[in-house]
């Protein structure tokens, strides 16, 4: 009886550690860790007049392929918006098909933004479009 016992006990416990190494397996690894996150815009630099716009409590969520933009509680209207996150071959990274609210540009197209990666190092990250340079801290 004793054997059976233990037998069932050793069993059970062998089963629960499978079962926790297989459900441990299924997360999603990060593209590059480097730049997924959770962001805040400390300030960006518009590239037609070179002029430093201080951000406050503007924030990037970036999983995957998969980019959130808030405000949060910084007075302005804006709602969240989320959008696909993609990793270039070149190494530059793209914004675009963003929800939430209407993301075109005055022609009415759907705005699609291709970033140069200037600087990502897991505690900031740099991004440089042809209209501003965003400078990111992780928090």
């Amino acid at each position: 009886m004793r054997n059976r016992c233990g037998l069932k006990f050793l069993s059970g416990v062998v089963a629960a550690v499978l079962l926790c190494l297989v459900m441990g397996g299924c997360q999603k690894e990060a593209i590059d860790s480097d730049m997924e996150g959770h962001w805040e815009l400390v300030e960006y630099t518009t590239a037609a007049d070179g002029k430093v716009h201080v951000c406050n409590r503007i924030y990037y969520s970036i999983q995957l392929w998969v980019v959130e933009i808030a405000a949060k509680q910084s007075g302005t209207p804006h709602k969240p918006v989320i959008g696909r996150f993609e990793h270039e071959e070149n190494g530059n990274v793209r914004m675009r098909d963003f929800k939430g609210r209407k993301a075109t540009s005055d022609d009415k197209k759907d705005v699609t933004t291709e970033f140069e990666v200037v600087k990502a190092n897991g505690k900031e990250l740099i991004l440089k479009s042809d209209y501003a340079t965003l400078m990111l801290k992780r928090f």
